[in-house]
């Protein structure tokens, strides 16, 4: 049988918990609160900047709407290799490529692979080189045939 007695007041040596001058709490303990805090604030200015940065990307519209409806802004696809953001001169580009019967896709504002393709129809109806590229040459084409179509709209 053991000799030594229990008291439940008083803790072994070593759990014993440090001596605080004034009882206050211990300077780590300050630092870690005073560290976290920093962290938080800097978590939150960074999520606002975020926020803010992707308010501002939204697409802005022009012209006359010429319907009561909302209009359908292209969603931005996000390829983590390589990002594409839409682009205005892009939905232009597939709109009048679109008028032309040339372009059959979305209005996205993507340089995708159909809108590249419609720019090789257009070059080839126009005799220049299939590039897939807009040049000045390809949007000369492009503008007179908007003007005064082209052989392959049924004589228009």
């Amino acid at each position: 049988m053991s000799t030594q007695s229990y008291t439940p007041n008083r803790q072994a040596p070593h759990q014993q918990a440090p001596h605080h001058p004034g009882g206050g709490p211990s300077w780590f303990r300050i630092w870690i609160v005073v560290i976290g805090t920093a962290v938080a604030v800097a978590l939150v200015a960074l999520a606002a900047d975020l926020w803010h940065s992707q308010a501002s990307q939204a697409p802005a519209t022009s012209g006359t709407p010429t319907s009561t409806s909302v209009p359908v802004l292209p969603t931005t696809r996000v390829n983590p290799v390589y990002p594409v953001q839409p682009s205005a001169a892009v939905v232009k580009l597939q709109q009048e490529l679109g008028q032309l019967n040339y372009y059959e896709g979305p209005d996205d504002g993507i340089m995708g692979p159909q809108t590249i393709q419609a720019i090789k129809y257009l070059q080839r109806d126009a005799h220049l080189p299939q590039t897939g590229q807009m040049n000045a040459a390809t949007q000369a084409a492009l503008a007179n045939f908007l003007a005064h179509g082209n052989n392959q709209m049924g004589g228009n």
